[in-house]
């Protein structure tokens, strides 16, 4: 998958959308913006209003005509990305944007919620043979069963499956993260990922914990914009910085599924536990009793799991009181 997958990093994708209002300037602060938080890629959305948006819903018709682009806009865009060395990746939302994808050698599709079930749109960008990235919010689970069906009925296996609650602020109480887990039963030969629509981080470090290998998060530099709703779920430069830093400690604190006890514990291990000494004086041939032994720490001595075994031994010579004793001081 364009070794996207090969990384054990969390893939971070900062979600532009149209928060250029079709201003190049302001694309390449948030191109800028994704660079500086860290993030592995930037992503636009790409669409001809006309094949959208039926015209007589003229409130979101003209709201998305104001933000709508051409082909070289995202050219400039892309070679930006380029310059700054960040991933430049598009969402299509129409047919006659997609040829864009092939002329912009675009690595990686990302498709909206709202093409689920698009089955003769699907069908086409899996002609394009490119990682494809596929958000599944206001579905339910029969709608995610018959969308893995559906790839796998085409034997398309490069996508990556995204949990998402698609309102503008998502509330906490809607999230349901637990369910994060029959999401992964669902897409279990896939891998799995997070786009957010909080104004929060919770979310997303949470669904790491429960395995999201990929995530999505809305970034702006405007905010408080009349006739726009993303800026209400996005992240600034400071927040966005701050969630890609915690991500990466979060590799780090997950760490290794086979492994119980790191050498830093063991080291500690030696002054939290303790060792078998003698309580009192012992003389010579005199057969051990409890009241012969004690626990002290340091733990680098005989360890106090085999004091049953130390009990009724018969003394070699004489131990003074508070000896770290060993098995050779026993017959």
């Amino acid at each position: 998958m364009n070794n996207l997958m090969n990384n054990k990093r969390t893939f971070v994708i900062a979600e532009a959308g149209i928060g250029h209002f079709g201003s190049l300037n302001l694309a390449k602060k948030l191109v800028l913006l994704a660079k500086k938080s860290g993030a592995d890629a930037i992503k636009f959305q790409a669409y001809k209003t006309e094949d959208l948006i039926d015209k007589n819903f003229s409130k979101w018709f003209k709201r998305y005509k104001s933000k709508e682009v051409d082909f070289n806009f995202y050219s400039k865009v892309k070679d930006f990305c380029k310059k700054h060395k960040i991933i430049f990746l598009l969402t299509p939302h129409t047919d006659s944007v997609l040829n864009w994808i092939e002329k912009l050698k675009i690595p990686i599709i990302k498709i909206g919620s709202g093409e689920i079930g698009n089955f003769e749109f699907l069908k086409k960008v899996i002609k394009l043979n490119k990682t494809m990235i596929v958000s599944t919010g206001m579905h339910d689970k029969v709608d995610l069963i018959n969308l893995k069906n559906f790839f796998k009925k085409n034997k398309f296996h490069k996508v990556i499956f995204l949990k998402c609650n698609t309102t503008y602020p998502s509330k906490n109480e809607n999230i349901n993260l637990k369910n994060f887990l029959e999401f992964k039963k669902i897409f279990k030969d896939y891998y799995v990922g997070y786009s957010d629509h909080t104004n929060h981080d919770l979310a997303i470090i949470g669904s790491i914990f429960y395995g999201a290998k990929v995530i999505e998060k809305h970034i702006s530099v405007l905010f408080n914009v009349k006739n726009a709703q993303d800026w209400k779920v996005s992240f600034d430069l400071k927040k966005m910085q701050k969630l890609v830093l915690k991500i990466r400690e979060i590799e780090i604190i997950k760490g290794k599924k086979n492994i119980f006890l790191t050498n830093i514990e063991k080291k500690s291990k030696i002054w939290a536990s303790k060792s078998i000494y003698t309580k009192k004086e012992i003389k010579k041939n005199s057969k051990i009793k409890k009241s012969d032994l004690i626990f002290l720490r340091p733990g680098n001595g005989l360890s106090v799991k085999f004091y049953n075994k130390i009990l009724g031994k018969t003394s070699k010579y004489k131990l003074k009181k508070n000896k770290k004793v060993n098995f050779n001081d026993f017959k």
